[in-house]
């Protein structure tokens, strides 16, 4: 039964009009915004992911550089993102830091923690948790962002 709702709750945040970061870089006029759904199997696969997101987003801001962006998280790799973990992924919560420094948010799932135990003060103040990943991203999509799913397996 669990395995049903991860399977529906993570399937909720599948857009419409899901894109590519390249495919958001091809656009000749500049989005209204662009969220960025992360959603892995482990912990481990942010430092796998950290690099090709922060330059897709680095991209994305030298093309439009009024564009709005955002960052969901909402599979086990947000829990890589916890206090507890600063010290085991340095160089991840270095960059999330500092994305929040240039204005991008960056939201974990507080209903996937809250599954796993995990209460909302377990997460830095740099990073949002958010009541639900899924329901982050289609707040986004009704804004008009443009879903960029690279970063979800």
């Amino acid at each position: 039964m669990r395995a049903i709702l991860l399977m529906l709750f993570f399937g909720l945040s599948v857009g419409v009009k899901a894109e590519t970061a390249a495919q958001v870089l091809a656009l000749k006029e500049p989005p209204a915004g662009v969220v960025f759904e992360i959603l892995a199997p482990t912990q481990r696969n942010w430092e796998r992911i950290e690099p090709k997101l922060m330059q897709a987003i680095e991209d994305i801001k030298l093309r439009f550089a009024d564009t709005s962006i955002a960052v969901v998280s909402h599979g086990n790799e947000q829990f890589a993102l916890t206090r507890e973990n600063a010290s085991r992924f340095p160089q991840l919560h270095e960059s999330v830091l500092n994305l929040g420094e240039r204005g991008v948010d960056v939201h974990v799932c507080g209903t996937y923690a809250s599954w796993r135990d995990i209460t909302p003060d377990a997460f830095p103040d740099y990073v949002d948790v958010a009541a639900s990943g899924p329901a982050q991203i289609n707040d986004y999509k009704a804004l008009g962002y443009i879903l960029v799913t690279d970063f979800a397996f």
